[in-house]
């Protein structure tokens, strides 16, 4: 599944670190985000089956987790989740062979969408590698350009984008549709600047692309 392009706004706030935590909150709590089920919804059975990864490939990577999780035991790690993540894996390849990496799939992502999340430090545990596909995959900020992080837009950006240093809401609209905001963002990483209106800031907003 390709990465997301994703748009947030707040109130304008001096200490962007407080508006970046507050915001992560109210996009989890309006539920402005992906979960790897959402991605499965409305993609037909066929398309499913015929991008899903050869069954045999699956096998081999099994065969090695086995091998890993006795090694390990065998040394004296704890190896209890990585087993029980093991054998869910192989219940997973056998529901393909009897049924199809559709059905299987549905199923496994189905069990996980049963208990939605409480936090998002939930979330982020749940979606793993897949992401939100949304701000909550930035969890700080950077003066330069990071995974995971949000870092500020330069007025040299800001003039070229939109031929000012204070852009207002309808140039930020027009910018993002033409994509060249998303363009300025490498994958799991964002950027932010202030939102003017007559002349003075009144959002903040945070333009990034993440997701698998």
């Amino acid at each position: 599944m390709a990465a997301s392009g994703w748009v947030s706004y707040c109130p304008y706030g001096v200490d962007v670190e407080q508006a970046l935590g507050e915001l992560r909150q109210a996009v989890f709590e309006r539920r402005e985000y992906s979960v790897p089920g959402d991605l499965l919804a409305g993609t037909d059975e066929a398309t499913l089956n015929q991008i899903a990864p050869p069954t045999k490939d699956l096998k081999k990577l099994l065969k090695i987790s086995q091998a890993l999780d006795q090694a390990f035991g065998s040394m004296g790690f704890d190896t209890q989740d990585a087993e029980q993540q093991t054998r869910d894996v192989e219940k997973m390849i056998q529901k393909i062979d009897k049924e199809g990496f559709a059905a299987a799939a549905r199923e496994a992502l189905g069990k996980q969408s049963a208990s939605p999340p409480q936090t998002i430090d939930e979330l982020l545990e749940q979606c793993a590698e897949a992401g939100t596909h949304s701000l909550l995959d930035i969890d700080h900020l950077s003066p330069t350009p990071e995974p995971g992080a949000a870092t500020p837009l330069s007025e040299e950006d800001l003039q070229t984008l939109f031929g000012t240093t204070t852009p207002t809401k309808s140039q930020v609209e027009a910018v993002v549709a033409e994509g060249k905001l998303h363009e300025r963002c490498a994958r799991w990483q964002a950027v932010y600047f202030a939102v003017y209106e007559e002349g003075e800031p009144v959002e903040l907003v945070f333009v990034g692309v993440s997701g698998d």
